[in-house]
């Protein structure tokens, strides 16, 4: 299987980990790397949406 975004092989791909499910129709792989990076820009964005002092420690070792 390969990455949706980055386009690179999954390794060991295990389908509870690496496929997002959008709805009944739609789903896609993810490498776990592209999922961390998603996270990553989540956190940052819940950071800046909500600034509290736990948000603002977090973006700021970023």
């Amino acid at each position: 299987m390969d990455c949706i975004l980055c386009k690179k092989e999954i390794d060991r791909y295990d389908p509870k980990f690496n496929q997002l499910r959008i709805d009944e129709s739609h789903s896609v792989d993810i490498c776990l790397d592209c999922i961390d990076k998603f996270l990553k820009w989540q956190q940052t964005i819940f950071a800046t949406l909500f600034p509290t002092k736990a948000a603002k420690k977090w973006a700021s070792k970023n």
